[in-house]
């Protein structure tokens, strides 16, 4: 069900401005910076019917869009080749609703009879490899990705199926129930569509199994804790835990070897997987690979199976409307060829002049947290050259990736005239890109490998690459622009690129040594201190009232650590520059975080995201830094204001 919350990108397009004119905001700035920086913004924002959420991120997501809609939407097809003429008509079949409404449901035919024609456990254990080849629903998952405890190399990764509720935690709550039922009725009325039998027992069977899998898996806070997702194991041990299922010829057929061991993200499910999985419950399994594919796989129909699949997303994210068919038919064309919309934006759109000055901030960043570090008066000397030494190994990715992956170059659109339909080729591309992971098992670690795309407006570290990433789409005002002061730039990409610096020491990242493996490079006294002032991060946001519920501290301690720290070192970068104007500094910081959404959207990044609240994070991060009470004369009796023994500085 996670694909449904990845489609629910947009934003209103609002303009940015410069730093706001604050002469008449009706809210103090020393009460709630964010409210009194963005309340001409929050009055004046309106949320379409169609989105659950707008903010910073999404605005500029959205114009850069627009752009690419115009831009591809003027390209003559005769004209393209390549990667990029794939891309095109991909998107044109994607578009045309006229042939997807007069095909309707039929591409789906095929795929729900194969999972009906099985007969038994055994039987689809026999040829599973095919059916993980094909990217088929199964309750199991495999990926092949960089080895935590060894870097250089890949490792199988064996993880849960995932549940159809976005997280475990939903179960016991009454919005759970509620939530079960639209998801009952709206699995009903696609099974209906796509003429399978008995809908509801179908349904009844699919949430049955559903339920089993409830008290094994991982909440969105335990999954957080990457060092707790890596569990090697032997894979003797681990074939021993198949029961009807031969994990040892599963893994063997998919990588063309055995391999001496993988690693479980989620031990618990794999060690109840034989009582989980048998021929007793094989007709739920049944069914519940049938829900999930008709729900996996509506989007890629008609307009009678997109309106059906979009209630259930309704009522996650409290939408009044779905989402525009034209905008829809984009992000599944441009999701599917992320790498060659990529390259065509990062190439068109950012140029090196911006590159070569964004990588002079970031040295300027990493040089300053290496002063930082310098006055450290908490870390042994060791421990201090070891983190010196991460930072001297970390890899920047800035714009767009040299060269695209030439995963893209085997994508080959099938037309509607030659008998293609857009589910097919779709999952034919997918089935291309499971078969090129399973492939990357025996070959060697690609640390400068890009995993975001150039036109994502966000950014990225990942602790296993020892890498920061920073899209093209990203690199535009109001986080960056040659036209804006240093206190806007600082304030806005400055603290974002040290946001990601940051999370190479954050709780997670900390763990993590210069070459991107899970190795403890610290001493046991040194993490303890680090410890403990990550417990005093936990406490100061832990049960922050949000929504209709509060933070958990514990799921937002990483970001709100890299925050804290990106923004103490872009602040101190800043600092030292000739003209470095504070207000407009923090002025920005507030801005970029300006967000409105639906209740149902915010309780459910309130459940799923490990980000804190754009008002929240703004706001008390800024009641942690000394500096900040001076410039905006901040005292006891005002709202930013927390007491001194409250306020945390880890970096």
């Amino acid at each position: 069900m996670k694909r449904f919350i990845s489609l629910l990108l947009g934003g209103l397009l609002l303009v940015f401005g410069a730093a706001p004119a604050l002469a008449h905001q009706s809210v103090r700035l020393q009460d709630d910076f964010y409210e009194a920086v963005n309340e001409r913004w929050l009055q004046a924002a309106e949320l379409p019917g169609d989105m659950p959420a707008i903010s910073g991120f999404w605005e500029l997501s959205r114009q850069v869009s627009a752009q690419l809609q115009a831009d591809f939407n003027e390209m003559n097809r005769q004209d393209t080749t390549g990667p990029l003429g794939q891309f095109l008509a991909y998107y044109d079949m994607a578009s045309d609703y006229q042939t997807r409404d007069a095909v309707g449901g039929a591409p789906l035919a095929a795929y729900i009879e194969r999972i009906q024609a099985l007969t038994s456990l055994a039987e689809l254990d026999e040829h599973l490899a095919d059916w993980v080849r094909d990217c088929m629903p199964l309750p199991i998952s495999l990926h092949v990705s960089p080895d935590m405890g060894n870097a250089q190399q890949h490792a199988v990764y064996i993880s849960d199926p995932g549940l159809f509720l976005p997280d475990a935690s939903y179960y016991s709550a009454p919005l759970g129930q509620e939530l079960l039922q639209v998801f009952m009725d709206t699995g009903q009325a696609l099974l209906t569509l796509a003429g399978v039998p008995n809908p509801t027992a179908v349904m009844t069977d699919a949430l049955a199994f559903d339920a089993l899998l409830v008290p094994y898996a991982k909440t969105a806070a335990e999954a957080g804790a990457y060092p707790q997702m890596y569990n090697p194991m032997d894979m003797d041990a681990f074939s021993s835990l198949g029961g009807v299922i031969c994990f040892d010829r599963l893994l063997q057929n998919l990588l063309g070897q055995r391999p001496a061991e993988v690693v479980v993200m989620n031990p618990r499910y794999i060690a109840a997987f034989s009582k989980l999985v048998t021929e007793e419950t094989f007709p739920q399994l049944q069914h519940w690979m049938l829900v999930n594919t008709v729900f996996h796989l509506a989007g890629y129909l008609d307009q009678a199976f997109l309106h059906t699949v979009s209630a259930y997303q309704r009522a996650l994210t409290g939408q009044t409307q779905s989402t525009n068919p034209a905008e829809l038919a984009f992000l599944l064309a441009t999701g599917t060829f992320g790498g060659v919309v990529g390259d065509y934006y990062g190439r068109t759109y950012f140029g090196e002049d911006a590159r070569q000055d964004v990588l002079a901030l970031t040295d300027t960043l990493i040089d300053t947290f290496k002063a930082r570090l310098t006055r450290n008066d908490w870390l042994s000397s060791e421990t201090i050259q070891a983190a010196m030494q991460k930072l001297d190994t970390l890899v920047v990715n800035i714009g767009y990736p040299d060269e695209m992956d030439p995963m893209y170059h085997q994508f080959q659109v099938v037309s509607a005239q030659e008998g293609g339909t857009l589910l097919d080729n779709t999952m034919a591309f997918a089935q291309i890109a499971r078969a090129e992971n399973f492939a990357q098992y025996s070959n060697p670690v690609n640390r400068h490998a890009w995993n975001m795309t150039a036109h994502t407006v966000n950014a990225q570290y990942n602790p296993v690459a020892h890498a920061i990433t920073f899209p093209a789409a990203l690199l535009q005002a109001p986080f960056y622009s040659p036209h804006q002061s240093a206190g806007e730039n600082y304030g806005g990409i400055g603290t974002v690129i040290a946001h990601e610096i940051t999370h190479a020491f954050d709780h997670n990242g900390a763990q993590f040594d210069a070459s991107g493996s899970l190795h403890n490079w610290w001493s046991e006294a040194d993490f303890l201190a680090f410890d403990l002032k990550t417990q005093a991060m936990i406490a100061l946001f832990d049960g922050v009232p949000h929504g209709s519920g509060s933070l958990c501290g514990r799921m937002t301690v990483t970001e709100n650590t890299a925050d804290a720290g990106g923004l103490g070192c872009a602040l101190e970068a800043l600092q030292v520059l000739p003209a470095s104007d504070l207000e407009a500094f923090f002025y920005n910081w507030a801005t970029i975080w300006r967000n409105i959404a639906t209740p149902a959207y915010t309780d459910l990044l309130l459940a799923l995201d490990v980000h804190a609240p754009g008002k929240v994070r703004a706001n008390l991060q800024l009641g942690n830094l000394d500096i900040f009470y001076e410039i905006f004369g901040v005292t006891e009796e005002d709202g930013m204001y927390i007491p001194t023994e409250r306020r945390v500085v880890i970096w």
